[in-house]
């Protein structure tokens, strides 16, 4: 029980976070709230209809559609739905979801840090990390759902990549790999914010490295870490390959300009220490109605770390962390710095600086840094321990319990000791007001595709979606009032000629007709062209074209009776990305499993 003592702690610990995700209702005001559920509704449709990855989600625009997880990394939703493919509702799926992410990014959190300051710092950092007021602002504020599980994998990936810089093997070469293509599978945006972190990260190992053995040294822990990395973007190339190449094919324009525009987006020192807490947008200059707050009590236990480490940074030898690797000072100077250069980047001063980013338009919001700001944060707060208690190896761990029993006189240690106890509820105490989401009951068409449609209804004209053949924003839709009355719906009409449509099947990513026709027909599709689209008459391929204004799919049918099939096909890039992510998930596999079976005894070599 004492091995597992610090994870239960944790787990219990983070109880208070996620406990109100425990109430009936959900909290559907929250920013992109009505998004975590309805994205849902559409990749579980797109799902059940055969395909394995879903592109297409098939309510957006009135009805028209949209390459949503084509642009929207969906590992998150995968998730999500293997929750409901088990009984759970889709809100439900999505609370579940949220619990998980959030454990995870504690244990994560204590298993990087332990590493580097010992298990009583990674104990407080993991506290920290799942109570920083902006992590929960990410829940129950914005309930930015796959933004949210980004959130977890951070530490995760910090964690597999400096295993695998202190000893290189295979197995740990596979996981930095899994863990980095899983952050790609999730959300693209804290992909490229956190990938210049992490490359930092390990050129700083890697200088360590080159003072104790010089180049070559380096050079030998730099290898890995980089083949690891290229796995990671294999790994995640099914997403990222189309999400370059294709992106084009939407209105990239209508997510980065005017309320989105990255301008309107900075934060004020001021609001840093703030403690407002409200629920509502962010907006220009200092007219937000959301919380940007460190935390108080988190910047306190990092100044007060960086108080004693200038008064012991000279003072004795390091001592040794739980893997006989050396406490080093150095570390948490560099997640300061960091911590530093990430609350800078997000004030107006660094305007410059996003100006001359290319990615600043994927990115958005500079207040999303808080994600990076947080990360290092927690890490240098957990870091104070260490110098609370000596960097040594016999105090380091402020008599928390050894993970591996109770040996050598560890059965008079406690589980968490009593001062390491009261701090952590000190940093829980300091952020449990914000646990409080503004609950609102779950109506039933909620967990449905009328959802989107009524989203679409009342939401700004600029964020009803567009691809890049639509000439006029859709302010309504044929089949508008069919998701409204819940009926079937009709997913295509004879806009020129003699006959009729009968639709025979809608699934998420096609849909099948039966078209009678006196002569011939031009027949139009509810659905917005996008690379990919195949069209079939009785079985055989047939031409189609977007017509103005809206770039749907039309097709020119003979007369007589025609069976038609539209269905989401693949492209070249989206054949060379699934390819690519197939044999970097074969060669992850291969070194989990392949390093386990040779690491055994008596294995043949």
């Amino acid at each position: 029980m004492r091995r597992y003592g610090p994870a239960l702690f944790l787990f219990a610990v983070s109880a208070f976070a996620w406990a109100p995700l425990l109430n009936s209702a959900y909290f559907f005001q929250a920013h992109d709230a009505p998004h975590s559920v309805f994205f849902l509704v559409g990749f579980d449709q797109t799902f059940r209809d055969g395909f394995l990855w879903p592109r297409w989600a098939p309510d957006f625009a009135f009805g028209y559609g949209y390459p949503l997880f084509n642009i929207y990394a969906p590992l998150a939703f995968y998730v999500a739905e293997l929750w409901h493919m088990v009984g759970f509702g889709f809100v439900s799926s999505v609370k579940v979801t949220y619990v998980l992410a959030t454990v995870v990014g504690g244990l994560t959190m204590y298993g990087f840090v332990s590493r580097l300051f010992g298990r009583a710092a990674g104990l407080l950092s993991g506290v920290v990390y799942m109570f920083l007021p902006f992590h929960l602002a990410e829940m129950y504020v914005r309930s930015a759902f796959p933004e949210y599980v980004a959130l977890a994998l951070l530490p995760a990936n910090l964690w597999a990549f400096h295993s695998l810089m202190n000893r290189p093997t295979v197995r740990r070469g596979a996981v930095a790999g899994l863990v980095f293509g899983m952050l790609a599978l999730t959300h693209h945006s804290s992909l490229f914010t956190f990938t210049p972190l992490l490359a930092a990260y390990i050129l700083f190992l890697a200088v360590g490295w080159w003072g104790k053995g010089g180049w070559r040294a380096a050079r030998a822990k730099l290898w890995p870490a980089a083949l690891a990395g290229g796995l990671g973007v294999c790994l995640g190339a099914i997403y990222l390959f189309p999400l370059v190449a294709e992106a084009g094919y939407v209105k990239v324009a209508q997510w980065t300009a005017f309320n989105y525009a990255y301008q309107n987006h900075f934060v004020y020192p001021a609001q840093f220490m703030s403690p407002f807490w409200g629920y509502g947008y962010s907006g220009p200059g200092l007219e937000d109605g959301m919380p940007f707050q460190l935390g108080v009590v988190p910047v306190v236990l990092v100044l007060s770390s960086f108080a004693l480490l200038l008064v012991n940074r000279l003072q004795g030898p390091p001592g040794m962390n739980r893997e006989g690797e050396a406490v080093r000072q150095p570390e948490r100077w560099f997640f300061l710095g960091a911590l530093a250069v990430m609350v800078w980047l997000m004030t107006p001063g660094a305007a410059l600086v996003w100006d001359a980013l290319p990615i600043a338009s994927l990115v958005q919001f500079p207040w999303r840094l808080l994600g990076l700001a947080m990360l290092s944060l927690s890490i240098v707060a957990g870091s104070l321990t260490s110098l609370l208690c000596g960097e040594n190896p016999v105090v380091s761990d402020c008599g928390l319990a050894d993970d591996k029993g109770s040996d050598s006189g560890s059965n008079t240690r406690e589980v968490v000791p009593v001062e390491l106890g009261l701090l952590v509820l000190v940093v829980v105490l300091g952020s449990y007001a914000y646990t409080q989401p503004h609950y609102t009951p779950v109506e039933p068409w909620r967990e449905t595709p009328r959802a989107v449609v009524e989203w679409d209804r009342f939401s700004p004209a600029d964020r009803v979606a567009m691809v890049i053949y639509t000439d006029e924003q859709p302010t309504t839709g044929p089949m508008e009032q069919q998701y409204l009355d819940n009926q079937s719906l009709t997913v295509a009409a004879v806009i020129a000629g003699e006959g009729s449509v009968e639709t025979l099947r809608h699934g998420g990513a096609s849909d099948e007709l039966l078209v009678r026709a006196a002569g011939p027909v031009v027949v139009q599709f509810y659905t917005y062209d996008y690379p990919g689209w195949r069209v079939t008459m009785d079985g055989q391929p047939l031409a189609h074209r977007h017509d103005p204004p809206h770039g749907l799919i039309t097709v020119d049918v003979p007369a007589g009776e025609h069976h038609l099939i539209l269905r989401m096909g693949s492209t070249p890039m989206r054949l060379v990305g699934t390819g690519l992510s197939l044999a970097a998930l074969a060669v992850i596999l291969v070194g989990l499993v392949g390093a386990h079976i040779w690491s055994r005894p008596g294995r043949l070599l």
